[in-house]
């Protein structure tokens, strides 16, 4: 049995997740938020190219994340992390090489996201089977801010080293150049076997709590996984309902992905290492509200929350497009990261009320796998919808570079009406008998 009496950070393993968590996402996020479009944008690539190689990432990532959680299930974390951590290193040397060739970048993408997939479901089960289900809750919470913080500053650290405001400073005041993109991939690829480092380090750690081992094992051989099987199937069936929410929502948000930073510095005005501030004072809204939210979302149900976050994040994006400019999108900002912490958390809540707890690592693989087609498609679109400026005819082509941004709050705001009148008690957990 677990030792419930240590510290939620006594046990080493529990460290080493937290490391790899930060590590996997400081690189997924910095890469595909902001440097490699910035990246691909100096090389040429349209934004239909630069949206095929995020979605490629996307889909690779979220697609592979039900198998993922099985090889998680059976096999335990690390193996996994640690093959994960390699693959997804291959995949950045691989940029790094041939970023002139689309095919090869498509390729490095979809390593990539092979290799990140794995975090999200193996740091879940692996650490609330460490810290016992008591403390499943505050675990998954710490798991949440270490997952924001490693992957905020990621895009904040590379969108002051793009910045090519800072870069002329430099040379104004005599100090060497910074070749940004050089020092960004060695900084990616430093990150990468630092993640390569910890996955080895957690396992010997992993290895050495024998409490931990019989949770790799399946005593009953091979006769007992078809019946695993018919039971997650069954269970996916039961919450069939929250399928169709979970890919749009974060279509509409995976849209966005490709015209972030095009759209702030080209329409808006601001620099690269602005556009990192704003990231962060936006990822710090998520991180100062999210536990809060919870909390509240655990003791007053989800439905109010969805309903309030989804609104709001529309009502954002569009007084943004409509309105915004260097001065106000700083507060703006913050009520976009205020909607996402409201959505998040009671989302998550949704959903873990209707997993069972033996079919963690699976289940949450493949509901992450459903609601991460919908991003990796997102960015696809995005890409197209923002290259119609001035050729579409009609209301597309008047709304310009906007259009991702109209066509995500749409979204949004049919969401917050869904969410408003879906009866979500029919998904709570019910054991059977």
């Amino acid at each position: 049995m677990p030792d419930t009496k240590r510290g939620l950070f006594g046990h080493p393993v529990i460290i080493a997740f937290m490391a790899i968590i930060a590590a996997v996402e400081f690189i997924r996020m910095s890469l595909f938020i902001t440097f490699l479009p910035s990246f691909m944008t100096s090389l040429h690539y349209t934004t239909i190219a630069i949206g095929a190689v995020i979605s490629a990432n996307l889909l690779a990532d979220n697609l592979s994340k039900g198998a993922m959680g099985w090889l998680v299930d059976h096999r335990g974390p690390w193996p996994v992390l640690l093959a994960g951590s390699i693959t997804a290193f291959t995949g950045i040397i691989l940029i790094m090489n041939f970023p002139q060739d689309l095919f090869l970048m498509i390729i490095a993408a979809i390593l990539i996201g092979l290799g990140v997939a794995p975090t999200w479901p193996a740091a879940i089960a692996g650490s609330i089977q460490t810290v016992g289900e008591e403390k499943r809750a505050t675990i998954i919470s710490v798991i949440s801010v270490i997952w924001l913080s490693g992957g905020g500053l990621g895009p904040i650290l590379m969108g002051f080293l793009i910045d090519t405001r800072l870069r002329k400073f430099l040379s104004k005041v005599n100090l060497p150049p910074i070749d940004a993109y050089k020092t960004g991939f060695t900084i990616l690829s430093a990150v990468a076997v630092l993640a390569v480092v910890i996955s080895i380090l957690g396992w010997l750690s992993w290895r050495s709590l024998p409490h931990l081992q019989q949770h790799t094992v399946n005593p009953e051989g091979g006769e007992r996984k078809p019946h695993r099987l018919r039971e997650v199937f069954h269970r996916l069936w039961l919450v069939k309902g929250l399928i169709p929410g979970m890919f749009f929502q974060t279509l509409s948000l995976g849209m966005l992905l490709p015209n972030l930073l095009p759209y702030a510095t080209r329409q808006i005005g601001l620099s690269e290492s602005q556009y990192s501030l704003l990231l962060l004072i936006g990822g710090a809204f998520v991180v100062l509200f999210m536990i809060p939210v919870g909390h509240m979302a655990d003791k007053f149900g989800s439905r109010s929350f969805l309903v309030a976050g989804f609104t709001l994040a529309a009502l954002s994006l569009f007084v943004l497009i409509q309105f915004g400019n260097a001065t106000n999108i700083w507060w703006m900002v913050g009520f976009v990261g205020l909607s996402y912490a409201l959505i998040q958390p009671a989302w998550n809540a949704l959903l873990a009320g209707s997993i069972p707890p033996g079919q963690r690592g699976v289940l949450m693989g493949l509901f992450m796998s459903v609601e991460g087609l919908g991003f990796a498609v997102g960015p696809l679109l995005g890409g197209f919808l923002g290259s119609l400026t001035g050729q579409a005819p009609g209301i597309l082509g008047r709304m310009g570079s906007a259009t991702p941004f109209y066509v995500s709050s749409f979204c949004l705001i049919i969401m917050a009406f869904v969410y408003l009148v879906y009866p979500f008690h029919i998904y709570e957990l019910k054991e059977e008998s």
